[in-house]
């Protein structure tokens, strides 16, 4: 069993590892930020504040950026060396898989199924290489599974493992702080025992991992910020115009059609749909792969959420109940079964290596801001300089801030040319990368305008922005990276 867990271990991190050294990494404001911030952990600026919600009020935890940290400064700011880490985290989660396989089934085969079937999923080589902080959760939510189930076998341990990782999935991503739910829920439900001890030291590993948290708001005084986050969420929406229930539940029900998608036909979508209905009619007699496949509702009742990784970690439920669904169906005939698994790796891996050199479109917005785009606009700049000064404008997501630029030219540009540019934009007083290029007013003889793609930027910002850039310079040439856009200009006299 070891031989082959190492055997498909290496498949899993090989698959994911691909496409990162040509760059095919997404990077814009939120992994520059993050990158920024692991570089001062890194040279010894600790951190207690993770980065920010989409709650207002609420943070997630620091531990991001400390497993960041050591590959950002080993590996001098390259965001692939940290992404190569990433990688190897979401590749390991492949080992829970397949012991949960082999446990829930008693069957080598399946399990070993199980493990091909996460190592080609289209969904799960989209979050390894993503510099974003819900990915290591890939791993941890499905370890909290495991260890669940070990609970249910009657291993204390796994009791005390479920809370631990039920934590750290916390520190990654703050939304899943509904896992500390489903633990008293799960021990309900299926009946087990637990005695003052195991309770105990259970809210003390919790606490434990809470305290960053705790010590965050109290430093930074955001307590009050914090409870008006949980108010924000626990209210589903603004009392006098909230969705009605239709939209709630049809939300829901594509978040479910999109796990079975991403995972098993990322070519069409109503295969991936008619896979999700017809797992579910074979899963009475599973009460615990329903329970995973299904333990994601509590963000639901309070509101729901639109992004692919609400449902971060259910590779596992997914995985589980289509191997119920073959075992059953292999007992009738075995040639659908084979064919059932030929079509979903191969439409796996047509959308791996269709879209693998993208970035990870399924997770980001804009998916033009891939850093190998980024970094062929850069050389271009200093190709077009030779060897000059210039400046740079930027019109950025989010607006007016140039952290990801910065980050760029502070990394890459000095590394391989031996200067930065000077920054013509909006003054970027306590936003990261303030320091990294120097703040100028008027245009260099050399200048560039620097335009992210248009998703999100309001269009009369967006005319302004132009507008005023040509108040200043005179546009000679535009080279397009896809909906990256780099304007060569000289200053108007």
């Amino acid at each position: 069993m070891l031989k082959w867990i190492l055997v498909i271990l290496v498949l899993t991190f090989s698959l994911r590892i691909i496409y990162i050294p040509s760059g095919a990494v997404s990077f814009h404001y939120d992994m520059a930020r993050d990158a920024f911030t692991a570089l001062q952990i890194w040279h010894g600026d600790l951190k207690i504040q993770g980065p920010p919600t989409s709650t207002p009020g609420l943070y997630h935890g620091p531990l991001y950026y400390y497993l960041l940290a050591p590959f950002y400064g080993f590996g001098k700011g390259d965001p692939r060396v940290a992404s190569f880490f990433l990688a190897f985290l979401n590749s390991l989660t492949v080992i829970p898989i397949m012991l949960l396989a082999k446990d829930l089934f008693k069957s080598f085969k399946l399990s070993l199924l199980a493990g091909v079937l996460f190592a080609v999923s289209f969904e799960s080589i989209q979050y390894a290489p993503w510099l974003s902080n819900p990915a290591p959760a890939v791993l941890t939510v499905t370890l909290f599974f495991y260890f669940l189930r070990m609970w249910q076998k009657g291993k204390s341990l796994g009791l005390y493992l479920a809370a631990l990782t039920a934590i750290l999935s916390v520190q990654f991503q703050f939304f899943l702080i509904y896992l500390l739910l489903l633990i008293p829920f799960f021990g309900y439900l299926f009946k087990i025992a637990t005695n003052f001890k195991q309770k105990f030291i259970s809210i003390l590993i919790i606490l434990f991992g809470l305290s960053p948290f705790f010590i965050a708001a109290l430093k930074f005084h955001t307590l009050q910020n914090i409870t008006g986050g949980f108010f924000n969420i626990v209210t589903s929406g603004q009392i006098d115009f909230r969705p009605q229930f239709s939209e709630l539940l049809l939300n829901y029900l594509n978040r479910v059609v999109e796990l079975f998608t991403y995972n098993f036909f990322p070519t069409n979508v109503f295969l991936g749909g008619i896979l999700a209905l017809a797992v579910l009619p074979f899963l009475k007699k599973q009460k615990l792969i329903l329970f995973y496949l299904f333990s994601n509702l509590p963000i639901f009742i309070f509101g729901g959420h639109s992004n692919t990784y609400v449902n971060i970690g259910l590779v596992v439920a997914a995985i589980l109940a289509v191997l119920n669904l073959m075992q059953i169906i292999e007992k009738q005939n075995k040639f659908l079964v084979v064919l059932l698994i030929f079509l979903i790796v191969s439409s796996n891996l047509y959308a791996v290596f269709k879209n693998g050199p993208l970035g990870q479109i399924i997770l980001v917005i804009p998916n033009d801001m891939v850093l190998k785009k980024e970094l062929r606009l850069i050389d271009e700049t200093y190709q077009k300089a030779a060897d000059q000064p210039f400046s740079i404008n930027t019109l950025t997501v989010p607006l007016w801030i140039n952290t990801t630029w910065a980050y760029l030219y502070s990394w890459y540009g000095q590394k391989k040319y031996g200067y930065v540019p000077k920054f013509l934009g909006h003054n970027q007083i306590n936003l990261l990368g303030v320091n990294a290029l120097e703040k100028i007013d008027q245009p260099q003889d050399i200048t560039f305008f620097i335009i992210e793609p248009h998703v999100g930027i309001p269009d009369d910002i967006y005319n302004l922005e132009i507008g005023a850039e040509d108040s200043k310079s005179k546009l000679i040439s535009e080279t397009k990276y896809g909906d990256l856009r780099l304007q060569f200009r000289k200053p108007k006299k």
